[in-house]
């Protein structure tokens, strides 16, 4: 049989990549080269080789994302959620802000950037021709948590509810937008996990905004109680519209908001 040929690599990138493929290693990390090669230096200098030839794309320092030999023209990238997956590994994380509110139909504009909120870093970074922007959070946010699959891996998003819970901490646009979104979802989603969840956002200025929301949209008392149980004794009063500087506007006592606008 006639060995397939590889332009452009040696036999050594060529082993590097295919041991890879062949133990199932969905990354290739400086550990797992230094093993194949017994000089370090060796496996430095393979996978440096292999990262100008873009035959691996660098994740971060130490993990590499190997293109597979039989990729056409070298034309292969895996869908930017997994490669999110794969930059995160072992640190908590979900893909989520803007990037889940177009996956999700809050907007229709369609981002520029994925979105991966952690606990552990915040930086951004291009991978490949995608823009990536890891978003350090308190442990506190970390739920509400989807698990979907993409080509065979498991990817976490944050669900529906989750996903509006942010929008009203973070939203696109004017504070009006968040008005918009809440009406045109409310039936949409499961409503009681939407409280729970916002009873549960270690935020306190969003659950009052939220609920003072949510009651002019005739939402349940039955549902409104709960969240009011979370604000507690909570005496400050917030603006409705915190990009408003503004601190005029009639006054609701109940959720201790002042209405600027």
């Amino acid at each position: 049989m006639r060995k397939r040929k590889y332009t452009g690599l040696s036999k050594d990138e060529i082993y590097l990549i295919s041991r890879a493929e062949f133990e199932k290693e969905e990354l290739i990390t400086t550990q797992f080269a230094q093993k194949l090669f017994s000089n370090s230096n060796k496996a430095s200098k393979v996978i440096s080789s292999l990262v100008r030839k873009r035959r691996i794309i660098c994740l971060e320092k130490g993990k590499y994302l190997p293109i597979p030999l039989k990729a056409p023209n070298q034309q292969w990238f895996p869908n930017e959620f997994v490669v999110a997956d794969l930059w995160m590994k072992q640190i908590p994380y979900y893909i989520g802000y803007f990037t889940m509110y177009n996956y999700w139909g809050l907007t229709e504009q369609i981002p520029q950037t994925v979105f991966v909120l952690n606990t552990k870093k915040s930086c951004k970074k291009i991978i490949g021709n995608v823009r990536y922007e890891a978003v350090k959070i308190d442990q506190k946010k970390y739920y509400g948590i989807e698990k979907i699959k993409i080509d065979q891996q498991e990817v976490c998003i944050s669900d529906r509810e989750r996903t509006l819970v942010d929008f009203i901490y973070n939203p696109i646009g004017s504070f009006e937008n968040i008005e918009t979104v809440l009406k045109d979802n409310i039936k949409k989603i499961n409503l009681d996990k939407f409280i729970r969840y916002l009873g549960q956002f270690p935020v306190v200025s969003v659950r009052k905004r939220a609920g003072y929301l949510l009651e002019k949209l005739g939402c349940k008392t039955l549902f409104l109680s709960k969240l009011k149980k979370t604000i507690g004794n909570e005496q400050t009063y917030v603006v409705l519209d915190p990009t408003n500087r503004s601190r005029k506007g009639k006054v609701s006592k109940e959720w201790r908001i002042i209405v600027n606008r």
